[in-house]
């Protein structure tokens, strides 16, 4: 018998890539609310293996929209990286600006910010490439020369397909930086151990976003950012953590407004290898998380030899088992009980993403109130319910720093007691 919380599980099918010879096939894609009900948001693995131009003319959404550049080798995306990749973007036509794309980067996408072209210019390895739109309907709106002069229109679907006969013509745009340069590096131009290391990148007095690092030899100097776009791109940081033998590294994880100004996603891109219990049962207040399942290999991310439980249920003492043994996605609406997550057969790694739609990612646990509170006059209560988020979180070794997740406290995996195999 299906549990109480099924349908907010989406196993995902291969689905081939029709784009052209440039798109790796077969790919997961979540579709929205066609996959999931009440799902808001729409995200894919792509693997771009040649040049292409990408939706060669700008467009805008309704929703907030967050892109990423990777490698396509998880969970090493730096050493993987060699490529090159265009994109315009800013707050209106004759504002947009271009962003030279020469390592692994989140590029976050106010809703209603017009952008595109997107030109993989130049592709010497394959690149992982993800959308991910906050919305579960997806749609995208653009400018078009008519008859009756320009007007708007909404095109619904995906933002990436082939182009439709008789289509308007589009207007004219600008770009306020274009430098007329196509190319701006050679093959092998990155130079991954001199990536970002991410307690240089963490936003707090004293420090800035880096947009673009120095870890790329240029033919040519990348056109200057405004302020406004260049808060919206990112140089990924590379994140050596000490979590124990079941965390692969090196990884990165775009920690939201830990790292870039105003972001409103929070995800990880983790490669798990051993047997571990994670998390206690919590919620998230006020926003939805995914947890993304999937196969290591972004090339074939069905391959997926793995037993994992995870529990779901209205409060803590009411929890359903479900057992996830193939890929899949698990949407939890806000204030939605989950976890804990229990790892067990690995016989092959497992991408695991917990996609969170705010910058600040936070849980609520709940514990027995103490005599004290339960005894109060007024607003007496059974439970307690704790707060621990990125904004309040302090590091257990010196409360001055924030927390930046480095795992030094953790406990080691030899030390974790493991449940048997269902």
């Amino acid at each position: 018998m299906a549990g109480k919380y099924e349908s907010m599980i989406h196993y995902f099918t291969p689905e081939d890539a029709d784009f052209g010879p440039w798109s790796h096939s077969p790919q997961p894609f979540l579709h929205g609310e066609k996959d999931i009900p009440g799902c808001n948001l729409t995200a894919g693995y792509q693997v771009i293996t040649a040049p292409v131009v990408m939706d060669d003319e700008p467009i805008f959404h309704r929703e907030e929209e967050t892109l990423f550049f990777f490698g396509a080798k998880l969970p090493d995306v730096f050493s993987s990286w060699d490529a090159e990749v265009h994109l315009y973007m800013g707050p209106s036509l004759d504002k947009m600006e271009k962003i030279v794309i020469t390592e692994p980067t989140t590029v976050r996408v106010p809703k209603d910010y017009w952008h595109c072209p997107l030109k993989f210019v130049r592709v010497d390895k394959p690149v992982l490439f993800q959308a991910a739109q906050f919305t579960g309907n997806p749609g995208f709106v653009k400018k078009v020369q008519t008859s009756e002069g320009e007007m708007m229109e909404f095109i619904e679907g995906e933002t990436h397909r082939k182009p439709r006969e008789g289509e308007r013509a589009s207007v004219a745009w600008n770009v306020i930086n274009e430098d007329g340069i196509e190319r701006y590096t050679d093959q092998g131009a990155y130079d991954e151990s001199k990536a970002p290391f991410w307690e240089d990148c963490v936003l707090v007095p004293g420090y800035t976003q880096i947009s673009y690092s120095d870890a790329t030899t240029l033919l040519h100097e990348k056109p200057a950012l405004s302020h406004d776009i260049a808060k919206s791109v990112l140089a990924m940081p590379k994140e050596i953590t000490d979590w124990g033998t079941w965390m692969q590294n090196p990884k990165t994880y775009l920690r939201g407004q830990t790292y870039m100004e105003d972001c409103q996603y929070h995800i990880g891109w983790q490669i798990l290898s051993g047997a571990l219990n994670m998390e206690e049962a919590h919620f998230h207040q006020g926003k939805d998380e995914y947890l993304f399942f999937m196969g290591a290999d972004p090339m074939n991310m069905f391959d997926f030899d793995a037993q994992i439980e995870i529990f779901i249920g209205d409060d803590p003492d009411n929890m359903e088992s479900y057992i996830i043994d193939r890929p899949c996605v698990i949407r939890f609406p806000a204030n939605k009980w989950h976890c804990p997550i229990k790892f067990r057969k690995m016989k092959k790694p497992v991408l695991f993403q917990a996609a969170f739609q705010d910058g600040v990612w936070g849980t609520i646990t709940r514990s027995e109130a103490s005599e004290e509170v339960k005894n109060k006059p007024y607003f007496s209560r059974k439970w307690a319910y704790d707060y621990m988020g990125d904004n309040v979180r302090r590091c257990k070794f010196n409360e001055d720093k924030i927390c930046i997740v480095c795992g030094k406290c953790f406990p080691r995996q030899e030390n974790i007691e493991k449940d048997e195999e269902k």
